[in-house]
C-alpha cells in the first residue's frame, strides 16, 4: 500500500479532518507505521470519496476530466485537478446519457434539433433563437423565479435533451458540490444533449447557468464551466456562450426600450425593477446595463462586487434549491424526462430494476417505487 497515493486521496477529500477523526489510524497509514485491512480501505475509499482501485495503485493518478475543461477560476485563479466530486457527477451523467441515447434510438426518437445549429451565428441571433424554440420572449415570462428555473427545465427537455440540478454527488449530503469549482456543464450529443446545473449557486445564478448551457448545446461543444459576468472570459467559446445567456435573459433591444422609464432611478432600483421584467437576477441585469452602455460606471469590477454584497446581505440562503423533501428533490436531481424513461423501461423488462435505481441513485427498491408513484401523482 502506497502511503503517497493515501496521502493524496486523504487530501482530495472533502472534509479531511473528518476523515481523520473517524479513522485515527489513517495518519498511521500515511506515516508507513502501519498498513489498513481490506475492509479498513473500504471504508476509506468512501469517506474520501476516492474509487477503490486508485487506492492500489503505487503512485497518485493524474485525474483529468472526460470531457473539455473550460474553467477558467474567478479573476484567473488556479484551480487545479478536478476535485472527485465533480469527477463523480460528470461520469454519472455520462452513463446516463449513454443509457438515455440507447433508449431513445430503441424507440426511434429523433435527434434534437437545436444541438449544433448555432455555429457560425453571433451571441444575438443565438439567443433569439433560444428565446424563440423555448418560448421564453420577455412578455411571456410569468411567476417566481424558482417558477423560471421550473419552466426552463422543463423546456429544454420538451425538446428533447435532458437536465440535472442538484447539488450534490448521487443523493449523498455528505458530498456537496463546489460552486466555485464549477457551475455547470453541458455533455453534447445529437439524440440525448444533457446539462447539469450545480444549485449550491444561488437561484438566480442557477438560471444564468442554465442559459450559459444551453448556449453550449446551442453551438454543439459541451465542456465544464465556471461562469462569473465579472470577468470577461479568456477563452473564446465561453465568452460568446456568457453573451448569448446574458442577451437571452436580457435582451439589448428590449432593455434599451425600457431603461427611459428608470434612467431617473438610483443603480439599486434600476436593477430591482428591471429584474422584476425580465425574471433574472440582479447582477445579470448589471451586466447587459454595461454591456450595452446605458449607464458610466467607474470601476465596473467593484461596482458588481457591491451588488454582490448587498444580495448576501438580504439574504444568504432564500434562493438556494434542492432542499424540502426528498421525492419533490428527485425530479431535479435526476431529471424528469430520464426518470420516465427508466421506470418506463424497467417496469416494461427490457432495464433491470437493479439497473434503473443505480441510475437513479435510489438506495431500495421502496424508493424506486415511491419515486414512480411520486412521478404519476405529478400528471394527475
Amino acid at each position: 500500500m502506497s502511503p503517497e497515493v493515501l496521502g493524496w486521496a486523504l487530501g482530495r477529500a472533502p472534509d479531511p479532518e473528518a476523515v481523520t477523526h473517524a479513522m485515527p489510524k489513517v495518519l498511521n497509514w500515511i506515516a508507513g507505521d502501519s498498513e489498513p485491512t481490506f475492509k479498513q480501505l473500504t471504508s476509506f475509499a468512501s469517506r474520501t470519496g476516492t474509487p477503490f482501485g486508485y487506492l492500489l495503485l503505487s503512485q497518485p493518478p493524474e485525474l483529468e476530466l472526460p470531457v473539455p475543461d473550460f474553467r477558467e477560476g474567478f479573476g484567473g485563479v488556479d484551480l487545479g485537478s478536478p476535485s472527485p466530486d465533480l469527477l463523480a457527477v460528470v461520469h454519472q451523467s455520462i452513463r446516463r446519457q449513454d443509457w438515455y441515447r440507447d433508449f431513445a434510438i430503441e424507440n426511434g426518437l429523433g435527434e434534437v434539433e437545436v444541438v449544433g445549429r448555432a455555429e457560425g451565428m453571433s451571441a444575438a441571433e443565438a439567443a433569439a433563437d433560444m428565446r424563440d424554440v423555448l418560448r421564453y420572449e420577455v412578455a411571456q415570462r410569468r411567476g417566481t423565479w424558482n417558477d423560471q428555473r421550473k419552466y426552463l427545465l422543463s423546456a429544454f427537455e420538451d425538446l428533447g435533451g435532458l437536465t440535472v440540478a442538484t447539488s450534490m454527488v448521487e443523493n449523498n449530503t455528505h458530498r456537496l458540490l463546489d460552486p466555485d469549482e464549477f457551475r455547470g456543464f453541458a455533455l453534447i450529443d445529437p439524440i440525448a444533449p444533457l446539462v447539469f446545473v450545480n444549485t449550491r449557486q444561488t437561484l438566480n445564478g442557477q438560471i444564468f447557468t442554465l442559459a450559459h448551457e444551453f448556449a453550449h448545446v446551442w453551438r454543439g461543444v459541451g465542456g465544464v464551466s465556471l461562469e462569473d459576468m465579472r470577468w470577461r472570459p479568456q477563452g473564446q467559446v465561453e465568452r460568446w456562450c456568457n453573451d448569448v445567456a446574458s442577451e437571452f435573459l436580457v435582451p439589448e433591444a428590449d432593455l434599451r426600450s425600457r431603461f427611459e422609464n428608470v434612467q431617473r432611478l438610483n443603480l439599486v432600483d434600476q436593477l430591482e425593477r428591471l429584474a422584476s421584467t425580465y425574471r433574472c437576477g440582479t447582477l445579470v441585469v448589471l451586466q447587459a446595463i454595461n454591456r450595452a452602455g446605458l449607464r458610466r460606471f467607474e470601476d465596473y469590477g467593484s461596482t458588481y462586487s457591491d451588488e454582490v454584497a448587498r444580495l448576501k446581505a438580504i439574504s444568504a440562503d432564500r434562493d438556494n434549491a434542492g432542499g424540502g423533501q426528498f421525492m419533490f428533490s428527485q425530479p431535479y436531481r435526476i431529471g424528469e424526462r430520464l426518470s420516465r424513461a427508466l421506470i418506463s423501461d424497467a417496469l416494461g423488462g427490457r432495464t433491470t430494476l437493479s439497473e434503473a435505481v443505480r441510475l437513479m441513485s435510489l438506495k431500495s427498491l421502496t424508493n424506486f417505487d415511491n419515486y414512480a408513484d411520486y412521478l404519476n401523482g405529478i400528471d394527475t
